[in-house]
């Protein structure tokens, strides 16, 4: 027969165990929750300034397919001899870069810019994850082979925040890209999911970084959510320019930067660019100089490196 105090160390492990399990299950659910919430669907489209709307006018229409939901872009100035794929980032459609865009086509460049799933003119119930940006771009590029590269011989990516980590995400994928310019990149993206709980709760965020790690697994596979940048630089021969601003409020330069990480690895292939100008050295002030229009600096400095690259 079972001593009284056998039974009761028993039910006290018992109880523990289940108190164990019932965390475990609301922490996962709690990430769900708000993971979920973080990536939902964005619909807000800017209006176009007057000064750009020919470029708006004149701009060809493309759809293709990511996974199930058809994406919608453009491509600007296509009788040029290089293409630059455009990748957004988060929370940002196609008509948000069109200061950019518009000056890399005076520059000489044809550029392709869609919207990301759950993303404006794009299908999608929700944004899906960080790393859905990933698989977006593999289909435009796996498109625009389909369609003859849409007649260019050579393709370069261009993206901005979560826009320039998928950029140098699909270096992990046998594509022919000649060259990559990411800006305001962020190294990974369990640590860009981690740097606005961090920024709110402090050390307490990182409680609930294996419940997000697999729940980001989850949803992308390990292959694409557990891809680093700055490694997936480092093992690749295709040049690539980062561009980072000095004041970054979102991605500093210290901690969680594709720049800061990059740093380390001094490899050839890789070349910096800082933005320091005040007010032109943020996240994503510096697309722009002070009347609101692209920031020639940066536009320069991106037709520099890949004249060089041609």
């Amino acid at each position: 027969m079972i001593s009284s105090k056998k039974k009761f160390f028993k039910r006290i492990w018992s109880g523990i165990i289940i108190s164990i399990f019932l965390v475990i299950i609301a922490s996962f659910l709690v990430t769900k929750v708000v993971y979920d919430g973080i990536f939902e669907r964005y619909d807000i489209i800017p209006s176009v300034p007057s000064a750009l709307s020919e470029l708006v006018e004149n701009r060809e229409s493309i759809k293709f397919k990511s996974g199930k939901n058809e994406l919608s872009g453009y491509i600007y100035n296509a009788d040029s001899d290089g293409l630059i794929i455009f990748i957004p980032g988060y929370h940002a459609s196609v008509d948000e870069y069109l200061w950019q865009i518009d000056s890399l086509n005076k520059k000489g460049w044809a550029v392709f810019c869609f919207d990301p799933t759950g993303s404006c003119l794009s299908e999608g119930n929700s944004a899906v994850g960080f790393s859905q940006v990933i698989y977006d771009l593999k289909a435009a590029l796996d498109f625009a082979e389909q369609n003859d590269r849409f007649g260019y011989e050579d393709i370069y990516l261009l993206g901005h925040s979560r826009g320039a980590y998928a950029a140098c995400g699909v270096l992990s994928f046998n594509y022919d890209i000649k060259a990559v310019v990411a800006v305001s990149a962020v190294n990974s993206s369990m640590e860009a999911v981690i740097q606005p709980a961090e920024s709110t709760v402090g050390v307490l965020a990182y409680a609930n970084y294996p419940f997000l790690y697999m729940y980001q697994d989850s949803l992308f596979g390990s292959k694409v959510s557990n891809l680093n940048a700055a490694r997936l630089i480092s093992e690749s021969n295709v040049p690539v320019m980062i561009v980072q601003g000095s004041a970054d409020e979102k991605y500093s330069l210290e901690k969680y930067s594709l720049y800061s990480h990059s740093l380390k690895s001094q490899r050839d292939n890789v070349e910096y660019l800082l933005c320091d100008k005040v007010g032109q050295n943020g996240h994503t002030n510096l697309l722009f100089d002070e009347s609101g229009q692209a920031n020639d600096f940066l536009i320069d400095g991106i037709d520099r490196f890949l004249r060089t690259e041609t």
